[in-house]
C-alpha cells in the first residue's frame, strides 16, 4: 500500500486566537460617550452562530485549565465533564446561562434561536442546571441568603429579586454586563434593543439590569485573571469581537466614572506575522506622553506562554520607537504580553496583546483516507497509528469529518480531539484507527452486528494547515444507494427525494426518490430541519452510522433545499459590516445562487460604489457585496438578473437596506444631496453650487431630463421604475433607484 511523504514547513494550529495589535487603536484619547461609541463600532456586527453551536464555543471558552475534558461552572465553580450537557433537565449537568437575562430586553421573543443577541457567547456561561433556575432573571446585588446547589452550600447569595455570585467571578459577571451595554445600542436593527445597566432594581421586559454601582465595585474587586483573558481570546476566535473591559479594565472608569483618558498613548505595536516558534524576534511600539514634563521615562514588557506573564524585559528607545528583542518561544503555544509605559509625572499605561505560535513543522508519512478505508467494511489499518490529511467537511460538538477527494472511500470520522477545526480547514490528523460498534462489542470484524464506524479515535495531534478551503463536491447518489459503506464519512447529495416520515426521537426522518428509503439526521450540534410529509427536497450531508443505523448528517441550512425548484431566487436577509475603509453587505437568498451572475453589470447600488461581488464561501445562498465611496447608511440595491442553480431567473429585484456603517461625511463639502434614494419616483435634489447643469439618464443611456438649476432644493419626478444616473456639471455621476 502506498504511503506519501508529506512535509509542512509552517503550520498554524487551530488555536488561532490572538488580539490584533491595532484592535483598539481608534480609541486612543477618547473619553466618556465618545469612547463608548467607538467601542460599540469596533465590537458590533460579530459573527453569529446558532444556539446549538454555542455549546461548542463554551466547551472551549470555559474549559477547566487543569482538566481539558471538563468545563468550569460559573456560579458553583464545579468542574464537570464538558459533554455532560443538561438536555433532559439533569440538575447536576450544565446548561447555558444568559448573564444578561433574555427577558430583560425581550430578546427571546418569537424565535428562541434569534441571533446575534440571543447567541452572543460573551453573554453565555456554563452553569449547573439547578443554579440557572435559582438565579433566573434576578438583578445583581450584594446580600441575601446562602444559595444551595441541591444540598451543597455555595458561595452565592440571593434574595427574591437579587443574586450575588461567588467572589472569584464577580468581576467576570460585571464585565459581561458592561460588554452588553456597549455592544447592544439599539438603532436601526430591530432585533437589537438598547441594553442599559441602571443603579437600581429592574423589571422585565425592560432592557435594563441592575445594580450598576455594585457591578462597578465588583469590577474593581475582581480584575481579569488568566481564565477570563483566555476565554475572551477563544470567543474572539469564534465571533470576531472582544470584550474590551477584559482587555482594558481602565475603560470602565473612563466610561462610567468620568475618568480622563490616559495621558500615555501606545500605538503601532509591531511583531512578526506569523509568529514562528524556535526563532528570536523583535517587538516595537510607538509611545508618547501628552503631558508637558518631557519624554517617556521607562517601558517594560511582561510576557509568557499564557496570561501568567512571568518574564520581564526593558524596552529601549531606538529609531523613534521603543523596541525589545524576545528570546525564541516554544512551538504550538500562545505568546501573551503586556507593555507598560511610564512618563516623568508618574503616569502609566499598558498595552495587551497575544499571538499564536505555530506547531513544530510536521514531517511524516501520510496514509490516504482511501487506504485507511481499504474499500471494505473494516479498515486494514485497525489498531495502527497513522497520519492522514483532508478538508473538514463537517464539524460538530466533539467530532468532525475530513475528506481528501470527491470519490467513494474518501471520507473518515474523527472523534473527540482536543481541538475542533471548522469546515474548510485543511488538516493533518495523527492517531490510531479503530472500528466502533454501537452494540458495545469489542469491534472484531464479525461481532458488530450492525453498521460500525471506521474512525480515528481521540487523535494524538491535529494540525491546521490552512483555512477557508473549498469543500469537496458532494457525490450525487440515489436515496437507495446513499447508505453504503463506500460513502461512509463522505459528502453526498440526493435530489428530488420525498419526505416519508417526520423526525423521530433521535432526529431521523426518512426520504425516498423511488430507489429506496434513506434516513436524514437532524444533528443537535449541526443543523435541525423541520420537514413536511410528501414535500420534495434536495439533500446534502455526510453519510455516517449511529446506533447501528446508516443515515445522512445535516450540517447547515443550505444542506436542505426544496426539490423540483420552479421559483426564482429572492433575498430573505441581509447583514452590514464595516472596517478599514471598506463596507460589506451580505445578502442571503432563499436558495443557492449561480455565481456566473455575480457581476457588476447585474448589480446597482445607490449611495455607494461596488468594489467587489463574490459568493459566500461556505454557504452558497449568500452573496457578498464589498462597497466603497459610501455616502449614506441608506443603501438601495437593484439586481438586474440573478439565477439559481435550477436556471430559475429573477429580474429587477429591488431591495432597500438601512445599515449602521461608521461613515463620516461633511455634507457641505459635496456638490449635491439626493433624498430619499431609493424612492418611489419623487425626490429632492439639493444643489450647493450657484449654477448647476444637470442631466438624468436612464439605464440605456438616454437623457430623460436636462436643465440648469440654481442652488437650493428642487423637486424631481420620474414616472417609470428602474435605475438612473445623475450627471452634474458634466463630470459627476450618482445612481438613482426608483422603486
Amino acid at each position: 500500500m502506498k504511503k506519501l511523504p508529506y512535509i509542512i514547513l509552517f503550520l498554524l494550529s487551530y488555536v488561532s486566537i490572538s488580539q490584533p495589535n491595532n484592535y483598539y487603536e481608534s480609541c486612543i484619547g477618547l473619553e466618556g460617550e465618545d469612547l463608548k461609541s467607538e467601542l460599540h463600532n469596533i465590537i458590533k456586527d460579530h459573527t453569529a452562530y446558532s444556539y446549538t453551536i454555542t455549546k461548542s464555543i463554551l466547551r472551549e471558552a470555559d474549559e477547566d485549565p487543569n482538566n481539558p475534558s471538563n468545563i468550569i461552572l460559573v456560579y458553583s465553580g464545579n468542574s464537570i465533564d464538558k459533554f455532560d450537557f443538561s438536555s433532559s433537565f439533569e440538575p447536576d449537568f450544565w446548561n447555558r446561562e444568559h448573564v444578561w437575562p433574555k427577558s430583560h430586553g425581550d430578546f427571546d421573543a418569537g424565535d428562541p434561536f434569534e441571533v446575534p443577541l440571543y447567541t452572543d457567547a460573551h453573554n453565555l456561561k456554563p452553569v449547573d442546571a439547578s443554579m440557572n433556575t435559582l438565579r433566573g432573571e434576578k438583578d445583581f446585588q450584594t446580600g441575601g441568603e446562602i444559595v444551595y446547589n441541591g444540598e451543597v452550600a455555595t458561595s452565592c447569595y440571593s434574595t427574591s429579586s437579587t443574586f450575588e455570585p461567588r467572589d472569584a467571578v464577580k468581576g467576570d459577571i460585571a464585565r459581561i454586563i458592561l460588554y452588553m451595554d456597549v455592544r447592544y445600542e439599539g438603532g436601526s436593527n430591530a432585533n437589537e434593543p438598547n441594553l442599559v445597566p441602571i443603579d437600581g432594581l429592574t423589571t422585565y421586559p425592560n432592557p435594563q439590569i441592575g445594580v450598576l454601582s455594585t457591578l462597578l465595585e465588583w469590577h474593581q474587586q475582581d480584575p481579569p485573571d488568566d481564565f477570563e483573558k483566555r476565554r475572551n481570546d477563544v470567543i474572539y476566535d469564534w465571533q470576531g469581537n472582544r470584550n474590551p473591559f477584559i482587555d482594558y479594565p481602565n475603560f470602565v472608569d473612563i466610561i462610567y466614572n468620568d475618568a480622563s483618558a490616559n495621558a500615555i498613548q501606545i500605538s503601532n505595536v509591531q511583531l512578526p506575522q506569523p509568529l514562528e516558534g524556535g526563532t528570536a524576534f523583535n517587538i516595537s511600539a510607538d509611545i508618547i506622553s501628552m503631558m508637558n514634563c518631557g519624554p517617556i521615562e521607562s517601558v517594560t514588557i511582561n510576557y509568557g506562554n499564557s496570561w501568567n506573564l512571568e518574564q520581564v524585559s526593558e524596552m529601549i528607545f531606538q529609531d523613534n520607537s521603543w523596541t525589545v528583542d524576545i528570546d525564541a518561544q516554544s512551538y504550538n503555544t500562545m505568546f501573551c504580553y503586556s507593555i507598560m509605559a511610564t512618563d516623568c509625572d508618574g503616569n502609566s499605561n499598558s498595552f495587551y496583546g497575544s499571538e499564536v505560535i505555530a506547531p513544530y513543522p510536521f514531517e511524516g508519512l501520510i496514509t490516504t483516507i482511501s487506504e485507511i478505508q481499504g474499500q471494505q467494511e473494516f479498515s486494514p489499518y485497525e489498531g495502527q497509528t497513522v497520519n492522514t490529511t483532508g478538508i473538514v467537511t463537517g464539524a460538530f460538538a466533539n467530532s468532525f469529518y475530513i475528506q481528501d477527494g470527491d470519490e467513494p472511500w474518501s471520507g473518515i470520522y474523527i472523534y473527540s480531539g482536543d481541538e475542533l477545526p471548522v469546515m474548510g480547514d485543511s488538516v493533518i490528523v495523527t492517531g490510531e484507527i479503530s472500528e466502533f460498534c454501537w452494540n458495545g462489542s469489542p469491534c472484531a470484524c464479525s461481532t458488530c452486528g450492525g453498521a460500525g464506524v471506521t474512525e480515528l479515535y481521540q487523535p494524538d495531534e491535529i494540525y491546521i494547515i490552512s483555512n477557508n478551503n473549498p469543500l469537496p463536491e458532494p457525490i450525487l447518489v440515489s436515496s437507495g444507494d446513499a447508505l453504503s459503506e463506500q460513502y461512509e464519512g463522505v459528502l453526498i447529495r440526493m435530489e428530488d427525494v420525498e419526505c416519508l416520515s417526520l423526525p423521530s426521537g433521535f432526529g431521523v426522518w426518512q426520504v425516498d426518490d423511488g430507489t429506496g428509503s434513506c434516513g436524514i439526521h437532524n444533528t443537535p450540534d449541526g443543523y435541525e430541519f423541520d420537514p413536511q410529509i410528501s414535500a420534495v427536497y434536495n439533500i446534502t450531508g455526510i453519510v455516517t452510522s449511529t446506533f447501528d443505523e446508516w443515515k445522512v448528517d445535516l450540517r447547515m441550512p443550505s444542506d436542505v433545499e426544496s426539490g423540483q425548484d420552479i421559483l426564482a431566487p429572492f433575498i430573505i436577509a441581509h447583514n452590514c459590516q464595516d472596517g478599514n475603509n471598506s463596507y460589506v453587505i451580505t445578502l442571503t437568498f432563499n436558495e443557492a445562487i449561480d455565481p456566473d451572475f455575480l457581476n457588476a453589470s447585474n448589480f446597482f447600488v445607490s449611495n455607494a460604489s461596488i468594489q467587489n461581488i463574490s459568493p459566500g464561501f461556505i454557504d452558497p445562498t449568500q452573496v457578498i457585496l464589498t462597497l466603497d465611496n459610501v455616502i449614506s447608511n441608506n443603501i438601495g440595491i437593484i439586481i438586474n438578473e440573478i439565477m439559481d442553480l435550477s436556471d430559475n431567473m429573477a429580474t429587477n429585484i429591488s431591495y432597500n437596506i438601512e445599515c449602521d456603517f461608521n461613515i463620516s461625511i461633511n455634507e457641505l463639502d459635496r456638490e449635491y444631496n439626493i433624498f430619499p434614494n431609493p424612492n418611489n419616483g419623487s425626490f429632492i435634489l439639493d444643489l450647493h453650487q450657484e449654477i448647476n447643469k444637470i442631466a438624468i439618464y436612464d439605464s440605456k443611456g438616454q437623457i430623460i431630463l436636462s436643465k440648469e438649476l440654481h442652488n437650493g432644493e428642487h423637486s424631481i419626478h420620474i414616472e417609470k421604475a428602474g435605475f438612473y444616473y445623475l450627471e452634474l456639471n458634466n463630470n459627476l455621476h450618482q445612481k438613482i433607484i426608483i422603486n
